[in-house]
């Protein structure tokens, strides 16, 4: 078992890995090419990934801190591999079942205040992640990870357990074991433990108030000691923020830039007058300017990561649980024209869950909507808007929940200004086609507020009705799609409990499915048609992104093109000209 796990992804395998932590200098091949100008529509408020959600402050922190394995791209540039940086090889397997891996680091890898970096450090950063009285909101990407959920963790981060029981020890200074709660392949044991940050252990501590409650960590320049690719050489709050290329990083050579400065634009029209004028090297393009750049070479299109949906609070008990009657859902569903809304805010209607970004098959980049059988069971956006049909499921959901009318309130953050214009739309297409025997209003709230009101909270079941959103698992691994809907997942995302759903994903991420991803796929499809027939979220539409570069960069990948699952290597690894 041993050898079939080792050689599963043969495929996917790294040349040999560098020895000893020594970087491999990009001056030997020529100076670095010069630096590129990038924003942020909100700079980064903290690079302590554990404690934030936020884009920007993840962009910052992976390219400010080592990692124990990261993707990099191949060498024809076409797909993208995984490479030990911290890390001194790729896992090893150290049992029968796949349960248990080895982990060696390279010696001599330092932060930039010149402290090697040792098993310790890892321990301790896997310590404040997990301390339940921290309540790290990343935490449970490593308790409930489809890739390797650490054995122990979960009891530990609830206060039910013991550090002595979590599946991480110390064999020496540069060795640890690391144990699954169940047996997984080289690829999920490189991926599950090695993605996360590495606290630099005396910051940390000094920045850690006494009851834990808070950490100024990350939060300026003074916080932070920096160790990956990039080092943060200047920050001034909600103005800039500025990277300089790490010469003594392992992988410098890959680095052909000397830096990135970031800066703070709020909007998109702004944002495209500075790069009009050669003041950033890149811009998003809003839906109003998409028009105008159509024939524009510079222009690269792509999928991200905002398939959005209705989420529905299938346990709220106001009106005899309106919301969680199938009947209702069904309602939902015909009653909203995608078709409409996409001509109006952009994107294009779907009526899928697992958006374009997620790959199927890691040994091509094929993605998961790509997959044979992955569009069997997929009705056409286009043809989905049925007022008659919705009106009839809305009368029996209102007979079944014994009412002759009933509320909807749908909840949008006060910055999604797409959101509202959506909601705006949808008031009207739903109350004209139930012939207003539904009221539908609308609610604004702060920013950052419906992360957390979209979550089924048991104890304040009211707390949302409807919302507009997306979930952003992991884009590599299909089956980290699914972890939302088990009944076992913590904090619950909705209020589902199937016993049927709950065994097929275990089977999805068992051992037999990860040496067949056939079979992987096959349950992700079966999966994801269960979620949709049972309408426990509306896909409404997914965004086409269309990003401008200026002409003096160089996009790493074959022939520019975005890679699913990796982007474009932009903007670590472009090139200036």
């Amino acid at each position: 078992m041993k050898k079939t796990l080792a050689l599963v992804l043969a495929a996917m395998m790294l040349i040999a890995a560098f020895a000893g932590c020594s970087s491999q200098n990009g001056s030997k091949d020529g100076k670095p090419s010069g630096w590129v100008n990038d924003y942020f529509t909100t700079l980064p408020t903290t690079v302590n990934g554990f404690t934030s959600t936020k884009t920007e402050d993840h962009t910052i922190m992976n390219l400010t801190s080592i990692k124990l394995y990261r993707e990099y791209l191949n060498e024809t540039g076409d797909a993208y591999v995984g490479l030990p940086e911290l890390a001194a090889e790729l896992p090893v397997q150290q049992d029968e079942e796949g349960k248990v891996w080895r982990v060696t680091l390279r010696k001599g890898c330092k932060f930039m205040d010149g402290k090697e970096i040792t098993a310790d450090d890892i321990i301790f950063t896997y310590q404040m992640l997990l301390d339940p009285e921290q309540i790290n909101v990343q935490a449970t990407n490593t308790i409930n990870s489809s890739q390797f959920a650490l054995a122990g963790s979960g009891p530990y981060f609830e206060g039910e357990g013991s550090w002595d029981d979590v599946g991480i020890k110390k064999i020496d200074d540069y060795t640890l074991d690391f144990y699954s709660t169940r047996p997984v392949t080289q690829l999920q044991a490189r991926r599950g433990i090695g993605a996360g940050t590495v606290l630099h252990k005396e910051t940390f501590l000094r920045t850690l108030s006494e009851d834990k409650s808070y950490t100024a960590y990350g939060t300026d320049i003074d916080q932070y000691v920096s160790s990956g690719p990039f080092y943060i050489k200047e920050w001034i709050p909600d103005a800039k923020i500025v990277l300089a290329r790490n010469p003594d990083f392992i992988y410098a050579d890959k680095i052909k830039i000397e830096g990135i400065n970031f800066v703070a634009i709020p909007d998109a029209q702004t944002a495209l007058e500075l790069f009009i004028k050669g003041d950033i090297d890149a811009v998003d393009i809003s839906y109003e300017h998409w028009q105008t750049y159509e024939e524009d070479p510079r222009v690269h299109n792509f999928y991200d990561d905002s398939l959005m949906y209705m989420f529905i609070n299938l346990g709220n008990p106001n009106q005899n649980n309106l919301l969680g009657k199938l009947n209702f859902r069904e309602a939902l569903y015909y009653g909203i024209d995608r078709v409409t809304i996409t001509n109006a805010v952009g994107g294009e209607p779907t009526a899928r869950y697992v958006r374009k970004a997620v790959v199927g098959d890691l040994t091509n980049g094929t993605p998961f909507v790509e997959m044979p059988g992955s569009n069997d069971y997929i009705d056409d956006p286009t043809k989905i808007y049925q007022p008659a049909k919705a009106n009839e499921f809305f009368l029996k959901a209102l007979e079944e929940c014994n009412l002759t009318s009933a509320t909807m309130e749908l909840m949008y953050s006060e910055t999604a200004t797409r959101s509202r214009a959506i909601f705006e739309m949808m008031m009207v297409m739903l109350e004209e086609n139930f012939n207003n025997k539904l009221d539908v209003s609308m609610r604004s709230v702060p920013a950052g507020q419906t992360i957390t009101l979209r979550r089924w909270d048991p104890s304040n079941p009211t707390s949302f009705e409807t919302t507009m959103g997306s979930l952003l698992p992991s884009a590599d691994e299909p089956t980290a799609s699914f972890n939302f809907f088990i009944s076992s997942y913590s904090p619950p995302r909705f209020k589902y409990s199937d016993a049927e759903f709950d065994a097929m994903y275990e089977q999805s991420i068992s051992l037999e499915a990860n040496l067949n991803n056939d079979l992987k796929i096959e349950l992700c499809q079966k999966m994801e048609n269960k979620i949709l027939k049972e309408r426990i979220i509306v896909p409404v539409y997914e965004t086409e992104s269309k990003k401008l570069f200026a002409d003096k960069i160089v996009l790493p990948t074959k022939d520019q093109q975005y890679i699913t699952g990796y982007g474009f290597g932009y903007p670590a690894f472009v090139s200036v000209k």
